[in-house]
């Protein structure tokens, strides 16, 4: 046989196996956590834990795909998993984004206080069990139809029923939209809530997000998910016969998909433009 293609196929046959550990860290060597790391279009990934350490199962997956990193204020990495399962060195740098932040003068007689979304809590809808692992990794998000300038204030997700072990985080961002999927992030920052039994109100989470400087003229997505080391069951509530709205949702960085006739009880508080 010739050497090149013996050579190829014991290389294949090595990523066919190999299970990748290393760590997410920023230019300065501080550790980045709840980082996801995944293959582009694919339900498999890693998340990281305080500490920056992920670990991906790569066993199942093509070594032409592409093996990708986004954190919010952070350059997206991406490299072709090939390439990266043949480095000795898995640690993952990040490069801190660029930002040009315009100042925005808001006149409060143009603007009104509005909420979109839904807040229904009375209906179980979806959500988060520790006893089911492949759940745990899933990510929701509903579309805000929108054509006025706005800036967000809160997002909110209401609760059908929550009982947590310890303290559990919620991770959002807002997404602009491409094709009617989700598709990249608005934010400058990874946008994080923990919380507790002890501090849930009415049955509902909210984030204040009034201060990050979210403005918005085009319909876009709020999305919500859980860390990966939660413990404990929490459901949103949600409108399941809404026929004119969806569910977004996927795994990691797998494809985004919808569930048409329902959506869960992700809400935010706004300011819009009259």
């Amino acid at each position: 046989m010739n050497l090149k293609y013996l050579l190829i196929i014991l290389i294949a046959g090595k990523l066919s196996s190999q299970k990748i550990s290393g760590k997410i860290l920023t230019e300065k060597k501080e550790p980045v956590s709840d980082a996801r790391i995944g293959i582009s279009n694919e339900d498999i990934g890693g998340i990281t834990d305080k500490d920056g350490n992920y670990s991906i199962d790569i066993s199942t997956v093509e070594s032409s795909k592409i093996l990708k990193v986004v954190v919010n204020g952070y350059e997206p990495f991406q490299i072709k998993l090939s390439d990266f399962a043949a480095l000795k060195n898995h640690s993952i740098f990040l490069k801190e984004k660029s930002m040009n932040i315009e100042e925005v003068h808001i006149i409060p007689k143009k603007y009104v206080a509005k909420n979109f979304g839904t807040k229904n809590s009375k209906r179980v809808y979806c959500g988060y069990n520790s006893e089911d692992v492949n759940k745990i990794f899933q990510e929701y998000a509903i579309k805000v139809r929108n054509n006025k300038k706005l800036k967000i204030k809160k997002i909110n997700v209401e609760l059908s029923s929550v009982a947590l072990e310890k303290p559990a985080l919620l991770i959002f961002d807002v997404q602009n939209s491409i094709n009617d999927y989700p598709g990249t992030s608005v934010v400058n920052e990874t946008l994080k809530l923990t919380i507790s039994n002890e501090n849930i109100q009415n049955n509902r989470i909210s984030l204040d997000v009034s201060d990050k400087n979210i403005w918005l003229n085009e319909d876009f997505f709020i999305s919500v998910r859980i860390s990966e080391d939660f413990k404990g069951k929490m459901y949103f509530g949600g409108n399941i016969f809404a026929f004119s709205k969806s569910t977004y949702f996927r795994n990691y960085f797998g494809e985004w998909k919808k569930y048409s006739s329902g959506e869960p009880s992700i809400n935010v508080d706004v300011l819009v433009e009259k």
